[in-house]
């Protein structure tokens, strides 16, 4: 062989040994990343059907005061209050509620009770924490307020602080609110004075137990002021166990206490969570859709 034909096949070796080389790179790069021809096509993932920005919620409850009248026995009376939400976006909302009652002793009247709409506004503040306003109409479609204090309207504002997963995954709110009151007269049907402001604070707490069953408690003290610019102090304490069947139906049974938080000296705290003559026991059922 000479020297012209030894070059020739070592420069022919040697891109040999190029492909070769290129190749062991190539390669595995091809088997890692297969061509599109011969992958697997993904199956297509279905788009979440859109949240419906209605809600709807109806709360039946019946309810009877501890104590007993001599003629017309326990006051009792059931209500059925049905509420619309309707969402804009995450933070304005939009709601309506009214209610029918029936009173099961006395005349037992029937009717409407108070409509309310009202524009909400939630802010998140931090991780669990929500900052709630509002603002509320209070229409006076109930006809027993109508004639008792010739109520026209009423206009309120709120503003409350959420706070989510507490210990024990329990949540608690704070609140404000001012209301203004707006009567035809100044004077009561039985020649008493109507409440045209109040402002009240409210403290409530969510406390989860076993299985599926929870304590809800709300504590209210209002502060109200007479057309004679006189005040009254009030308290409401509520408290009661539910228990969720679905996440969409539960029910509950409880207690409330309300009245004047002065006792007749006005002096003494007349605050009590339970007492035998005013306290109301309660039990209903949620539905929400």
């Amino acid at each position: 062989m000479n020297s012209f034909t030894g070059l020739k096949y070592m420069r022919s070796a040697i891109r040999g040994l190029t492909i070769l080389a290129a190749l062991s790179f190539v390669a595995p790069a091809f088997a890692a990343n297969p061509s599109t021809s011969t992958m697997k096509p993904k199956a297509p993932v279905a788009p979440k059907a859109p949240e419906s920005p209605w809600t709807f919620v109806f709360n039946l409850e019946t309810a009877s005061n501890m104590m007993k009248d001599e003629m017309n026995g326990r006051e009792a009376q059931t209500a059925l209050e049905a509420v619309m939400v309707y969402k804009f976006n995450k933070i304005t909302s939009l709601k309506i509620s009214t209610a029918l009652y029936k009173d099961h002793t006395g005349p037992q009247d029937a009717g409407f009770d108070n409509s309310t709409i009202g524009l909400g506004f939630t802010t998140p503040l931090a991780t669990n924490i929500d900052w709630k306003n509002s603002i509320t109409a209070i229409l006076p479609t109930n006809r027993k307020a109508q004639d008792q204090s010739s109520l026209q309207g009423t206009a309120a504002l709120a503003s409350t602080l959420v706070y989510k997963n507490l210990f024990w995954g329990s949540s608690a709110t704070t609140g404000i609110s001012v209301a203004r009151n707006f009567h035809e007269y100044n004077m009561t049907a039985d020649g008493g004075y109507n409440i045209r402001n109040t402002a009240a604070a409210t403290v409530g707490y969510t406390l989860p137990l076993f299985g599926n069953f929870a304590l809800d408690t709300l504590f209210k003290y209002t502060e109200a002021w007479l057309y004679n610019d006189d005040n009254r102090m009030k308290f409401l304490f509520s408290a009661d166990l539910s228990y969720e069947f679905t996440p969409h139906f539960s029910a509950y049974i409880g207690t409330s206490n309300e009245g004047s938080a002065l006792k007749p000296n006005g002096v003494d705290s007349n605050i009590e969570i339970f007492n035998d003559t005013s306290s109301v026991i309660k039990a209903g059922i949620t539905l929400s859709i």
